[in-house]
């Protein structure tokens, strides 16, 4: 599996949460020393200057600037002159089971921001902050949406190419494993199989799985043979017996599971999705 289709599984399985949204002048005792947050940070600079160091590295963003300081890395930041930052700034936790995303990626720390990006960021930036200043019983779903709007702004301005996966024999091995569900969708794959494949132990195996994807190998694998089933169901005329059997699973665990997933049993599904289609 290669590293969009792995990125695209991360984010697919990301729990997120802002907890504080503002914009800040920020004070001239702005500062603070080599901590270890347990949070994310985000900044949308829109004037003044500082100093931002992460993980060792001394950043100066200036005005056009976008920031990401990650949690459980090192950082520091303060002031640098009487000209403090002005900022949009948010704290948000990123989650893949107990994983934070940023220890499941390396990106680039500050980005430079083109002006109608930067015009795209402050838009939802402030849509942020009125969400959070609002605190009504919808706000943590918008927050959240903005929240989604500005890390996907995030990475598609960072590029793919410039998107790290850390390289380690637990990831290669979870990406082996990976594979083999996809390959082998229509197969009865337990999770004996996979660990052994894998060479772990069968309850190891589950922990790490669900530590990096947020889900177990079977509710995993279930998802994606929902998903292909979904597929086989709306582009081909196979019944729901053989569309169960594409799947590897028995049509009346097919059947319950299918309609735990989507609100419909698979013949209603199809029935249902053609009439929207005509």
């Amino acid at each position: 599996m290669g590293k969009p289709d792995l990125l695209q599984r991360y984010l697919a399985n990301v729990r997120l949460s802002v907890t504080d949204a503002y914009y800040t002048k920020c004070n001239p005792g702005w500062c603070e020393t080599d901590f270890v947050p347990e949070f994310n940070r985000m900044y949308l600079i829109r004037g003044g200057e500082g100093r931002i160091e992460i993980d060792g590295t001394a950043y100066y963003p200036g005005p056009g600037h976008m920031v990401i300081m990650p949690a459980r890395v090192i950082q520091s930041y303060g002031t640098i002159s009487a000209d403090t930052y002005e900022k949009y700034w948010c704290h948000f936790t990123a989650l893949i089971g107990e994983r934070h995303l940023f220890q499941s990626m390396r990106i680039p720390y500050c980005l430079t921001l083109s002006d109608d990006v930067f015009r795209e960021a402050e838009s939802h930036f402030q849509r942020l902050i009125r969400c959070h200043a609002r605190g009504d019983w919808t706000a943590e779903l918008n927050k959240q949406a903005m929240l989604i709007e500005l890390l996907s702004l995030y990475f598609r301005t960072t590029g793919l190419e410039r998107i790290d996966l850390p390289s380690s024999q637990t990831l290669d091995k979870l990406n082996v494993a990976l594979q083999m569900m996809h390959e082998h969708l229509s197969e009865r794959l337990n999770v004996q199989q996979l660990a052994e494949r894998v060479h772990f132990h069968p309850n190891y195996f589950i922990t790490l799985f669900r530590e990096h994807m947020g889900e177990s190998p079977v509710q995993y694998m279930n998802r994606m043979k929902i998903e292909r089933a979904k597929h086989l169901l709306l582009t081909t005329a196979l019944t729901v017996t053989e569309v169960a059997e594409a799947v590897g699973l028995d049509v009346y665990y097919f059947s319950r599971l299918f309609k735990n997933s989507t609100g419909f049993n698979p013949t209603s599904f199809k029935a249902a999705h053609k009439t929207e289609a005509k």
